[in-house]
């Protein structure tokens, strides 16, 4: 009874701000634009914004827009939009919460809600253009992944979408296997990769000495990360050991919803603790081994054909996860140190099992994705206004 009570509430309130956008577009109108919003979920740009950056290069119908409502998504932005050349529009739009890493999705949604009329088309990386089709938003929606199926994650819900990019055939398997067959989808690629294709990663010097890089990036689910149960223990103990740098890359939404607890880890000598998090590939560039739990940014790791060792401090079942058999899995601390040494004077122990999961899960990897991407999205766009 609450939630119909709430719903009524919702679409009474939607029909009277549309009304009145409907009322302050006939006084200042606006052209048809193609929109991206970002929010305190910065992990999500590189997913998306090379993607906008070449759709804006590609046509001149409709301008692209980029919406940001976080002053960190905004840096990251601009630095980007600074680098390469591009058409875009950038909007930041201010509010109270604009500096916070915390910040509503519900009024994120409301205020990039306020600054569009009759969008052509509607990029995101998330669910939340279910709260914007709650506010009678009405336009073509993409949906491009932020990061591949590892966690079981994908719901019903991505099948309403008019369009949705897959980074490869292995990753259309795995979402069909979960929620059925899905339909409206192109597998092009994984643009998050053409990083690498704008920017080239220099040598490191953020170590004194010469020592194997160790990074560890556990996941911020509770029910899943290892970090929770023994992650600090197990950064104290590779600490300790005084064989290897290391960078403590915790997923972006553990720093944002647990700030106490990452600035706990104490500071050990030749370890790095990432706290405004590099979500680009370049700290994975740099490393030896790669550790981690349930996160699917082990994927990425893949590109670098380099070990990794999944640490499984929750002894979750094994067969769950895909990317699991690309490494040796762990669940206790002193073991991990041995399976860190071992993987890194045998590296190539898991390359053939690696090599596969990541060719089935990436297509198009010699070629700009995103490119390819936006010309699919352009192409889709014209077939849809026939």
């Amino acid at each position: 009874m609450v939630k119909k009570y709430k719903k009524i509430i919702i679409n009474i309130f939607a029909l009277i701000l549309v009304f009145f956008i409907k009322l302050y577009r006939k006084i200042n109108p606006l052209p048809q634009r193609i929109y991206f919003c970002y929010n305190q979920s910065i992990h999500h740009i590189y997913h998306s914004i090379f993607i906008a950056i070449e759709l804006s290069n590609i046509q001149k119908d409709f301008q692209v827009v980029i919406f940001s409502t976080s002053s960190k998504a905004s840096a990251i932005i601009e630095t980007e939009l600074a680098s390469i050349p591009n058409n875009i529009k950038f909007i930041k739009i201010h509010h109270p919460g604009y500096n916070k890493i915390n910040f509503s999705v519900n009024w994120f949604v409301f205020l990039c809600r306020l600054r569009m009329y009759r969008p052509k088309a509607v990029i995101v990386t998330d669910y939340f253009d279910n709260v914007f089709r709650q506010l009678l938003l009405k336009t073509f929606w993409i949906y491009c992944f932020h990061g591949p199926e590892n966690r079981g994650y994908t719901h019903p819900h991505v099948k309403d979408y008019d369009l949705i990019i897959l980074p490869g055939p292995g990753e259309l398997e795995r979402i069909e296997n979960r929620i059925g067959k899905i339909n409206n989808y192109a597998v092009v690629g994984y643009s998050k990769f053409d990083y690498l294709y704008y920017h080239k990663v220099t040598p490191s010097n953020l170590f004194k000495e010469k020592k194997p890089v160790v990074i560890y990036n556990p996941h911020f689910e509770k029910t899943q990360s290892s970090f929770f149960d023994k992650g600090l223990e197990f950064l104290e103990a590779l600490s300790q050991t005084g064989k290897y740098n290391i960078i403590f890359m915790p997923h972006p939404d553990l720093v944002r919803k647990y700030p106490k607890l990452i600035n706990s880890v104490k500071k050990e000598p030749r370890m790095l603790v990432i706290r405004h998090q590099k979500i680009n590939l370049d700290l994975m560039a740099i490393s030896d081994i790669y550790i981690t739990d349930v996160s699917s940014a082990v994927y990425e790791w893949l590109l670098f054909e380099k070990p990794v060792v999944i640490f499984n401090a929750k002894k979750l079942d094994r067969n769950i996860f895909p990317a699991w058999e690309c490494g040796v899995v762990i669940e206790d601390v002193c073991q991990m140190l041995n399976a860190i040494e071992q993987q890194l004077k045998k590296p190539a122990e898991f390359q053939e099992k690696r090599k596969k999961l990541f060719n089935q899960t990436f297509s198009n990897r010699d070629k700009n994705v995103s490119k390819l991407i936006a010309q699919t999205i352009w192409e889709k766009l014209q077939n849809a206004g026939k």
